[in-house]
């Protein structure tokens, strides 16, 4: 699980850079908070207990204005529970404000898990685990939120990580919590 996780951190990390060569990679937010784990709007409950979510979030460079402005992303979710999945991610986040303090985001990406891929006719959900198919998987998140301050956020978090049916059988996983935010 060690050597997957620090793959995973490692290939994060390329991908959030930020495009620009004669860019700075500039912290902009560093998010953590609790989570339910395989708790969500597409879960199927086979895996029980918390977790815990923290994300570091870059200043938009320049190249994706094109997108929207998106910020670069990248994060962990950690199970608390013996055999549940973990995963890494790294992705892409748009974030409007409404009402000048309250906010609205989402997030898209890929993730890579230490969970479950394979699943053979005639299985029994081995150690209480999910079948996610393939080691990468797409991961969206959204979050709703409030600026407590002008640094401090609080949100609602939910996060999806499935394999959008590429691989083999998929039952994805969510977390929904919430999380705290300070902005640098």
């Amino acid at each position: 699980m060690k050597s997957v996780l620090l793959a995973a951190v490692a290939a994060a990390v390329a991908i959030a850079a930020p495009v620009e060569a004669d860019a700075a990679v500039k912290v902009d937010e560093v998010r953590l908070g609790v989570v339910a784990h395989d708790w969500g709007p597409f879960t199927r409950r086979k895996e029980h207990g918390a977790g815990v979510n923290g994300e570091v979030v870059f200043a938009a460079p320049k190249a994706l204005k094109f997108l929207g402005s998106p910020r670069p992303v990248i994060g962990a979710t950690i199970a608390a529970e013996s055999g549940a999945t973990n995963a890494v991610y790294s992705g892409l986040a748009w974030r409007q404000t409404i009402a000048r303090r309250y906010f609205v985001e989402a997030g898209a990406g890929l993730a890579i898990h230490d969970g479950t891929t394979a699943y053979h006719a005639g299985d029994t959900n081995v150690n209480g685990t999910i079948y996610l198919g393939c080691r990468v998987l797409f991961h969206l998140s959204a979050d709703v939120g409030v600026m407590v301050t002008r640094r401090l956020s609080a949100s609602a978090h939910v996060e999806h990580m499935s394999n959008a049916g590429i691989c083999a059988d998929n039952e994805g996983l969510d977390n929904t919590g919430v999380r705290f935010g300070y902005r640098f």
